[in-house]
């Protein structure tokens, strides 16, 4: 895991954690990905000479890409503390770290030294940013 100032893991915290996911962001992975095994494994099982080892490698390279940009992230917070699970690492924020929640064209997070943390689980709706920019601009 992987913490701003590179300090050992948190315990596991004494309270469920809640998580946080993209519902739409699952089903589409989950689409994607049944799309790709199935022309993979049809081109692996009636393709001829290099078909079959395109389809294999391409099968090894997007399986993995689709399983990380859709399926992994998420935000899991309980009382203690921010778990941030993107594609690539995960970061862990108690919340007394944590200066600020922010939504503009993505999600973030703001930890007091004023590193930025992108929410990859957590989709911005662009409808209700409007909505909110309006009701702000009217206040």
């Amino acid at each position: 895991m992987t913490t701003p100032e590179h300090q050992p893991p948190t315990p596991d915290p004494a309270s469920k954690d809640r998580v946080f996911r993209s519902p739409m962001g699952i089903v589409g992975g989950v689409a994607l990905l049944a799309l790709v095994l199935w022309l993979g494994v049809d081109a692996l099982v009636r393709g001829e000479g290099r078909t079959q080892w395109l389809a294999l490698a391409a099968l090894i390279l997007i399986v993995p890409l689709v399983s990380a940009f859709t399926l992994r992230p998420a935000v899991y917070a309980n009382e203690d503390r921010l778990r941030i699970r993107n594609p690539l690492r995960v970061i862990v924020l108690p919340w007394g770290q944590v200066a600020s929640l922010r939504s503009g064209y993505s999600n973030e997070v703001v930890a007091k030294s004023g590193t930025k943390f992108q929410l990859w689980a957590i989709p911005v709706s662009l409808r209700a940013r409007k909505k909110a920019a309006r009701r702000s601009a009217r206040a």
